[in-house]
């Protein structure tokens, strides 16, 4: 066999012939074929017709009106079927992997947590994706829900449990929420206290939206009281700043609070309370979204970090 014939084989069995065989298998025949692909029926028959002519085999046969694939033919139109499925998923590989080396990865934080945890695991995965921008946007634990629910980022990391169907979280016992003070108000001396301690003193909220607010008045609904703040911040910075100013008392976990801590500017107080040591942090993402490899291998870092940390809590796996 010449090196010309051996090169017109190569050539003829082409991605076209083959689609074109695809087409007449699923749609019956070659007329329906054309109109199924817009072009003029002879185009089909003479690709086919080629095919059959240089491999020496039939690929169509007729049963009575309609036009069927022969055995070889079908065992051709598998062949395309396989390779369709090998392109699509080389082409997702590629798409990946172009994922891999550069974009943006958006997170919604809640402010307690960014120097702590997220700081820990984004060490990691700069290491390993150096040429992803990571965007942080942070907000109150609802916002953050909203972010992630509506694909405004990819990932979220906040305070509290959701019930929101369409997220998908992993919730964990954080540090308990604690009442925080400077090392010289009235309450610095105590270990611990009770709620109706706090009703004499001066309090710094923050609005009902953050999740550590939320905890806080389900503590006050639980113990019937009525406590109305001095202050009400939507920065966890400046309530501590507040309360280190010996202006008040702040309520967040000590995580949120360490910087101040470590300072020795806070005090903190642990708050006698079930609610209090049963404070929640979770980590989430949407359910049904698929994540690029940058976002899943933070995913898989952060819910490993949050569980060498703190207890998981029995939320709905991610």
């Amino acid at each position: 066999m010449s090196n010309d014939a051996e090169t017109l084989r190569e050539t003829v069995l082409s991605t076209r012939s083959l689609r074109y065989l695809h087409e007449i298998e699923v749609h019956g025949g070659v007329r329906a074929a054309a109109d199924a692909l817009s072009i003029n029926g002879s185009v089909i028959s003479r690709q086919v017709a080629q095919l059959e002519r240089v491999h020496g085999v039939a690929l169509l046969e007729r049963r009575g009106r309609r036009v069927s694939l022969t055995e070889i033919g079908m065992s051709l139109v598998e062949h395309f079927r396989d390779s369709a499925r090998r392109d699509a998923e080389m082409l997702a590989q590629l798409e990946d992997y172009r994922g891999l080396r550069r974009g943006r990865l958006e997170i919604g934080i809640g402010e307690g947590f960014v120097e702590k945890l997220l700081a820990t695991v984004l060490e990691a995965f700069s290491l390993q994706f150096p040429d992803i921008v990571v965007e942080l946007r942070g907000g109150a634990t609802s916002e953050i829900i909203a972010m992630v629910r509506n694909d405004e980022v990819d990932l979220g990391l906040c305070a509290g449990g959701s019930s929101d169907p369409a997220i998908r979280a992993r919730t964990f016992r954080a540090a308990p929420l604690c009442a925080l003070v400077s090392p010289q108000h009235a309450l610095a001396g105590e270990r611990r206290i009770r709620v109706e301690q706090l009703a004499n003193h001066r309090l710094i909220f923050m609005p009902a939206r953050f999740g550590v607010q939320q905890y806080l008045d389900s503590l006050i609904r639980a113990e019937r009281l009525n406590l109305t703040p001095a202050y009400r911040c939507d920065l966890f910075s400046a309530a501590q700043a507040i309360a280190a100013a010996g202006l008040g008392v702040a309520f967040m976990s000590t995580d949120a609070a360490r910087q101040y801590l470590d300072a020795g500017k806070l005090v903190p107080l642990e708050i006698d309370h079930p609610i209090a040591r049963e404070f929640g942090s979770q980590a989430i993402r949407r359910v049904g979204r698929r994540l690029s490899p940058a976002a899943e291998f933070l995913w898989t870092e952060l819910i490993k970090e949050m569980q060498k940390r703190w207890v998981a809590t029995g939320a709905k796996a991610g």
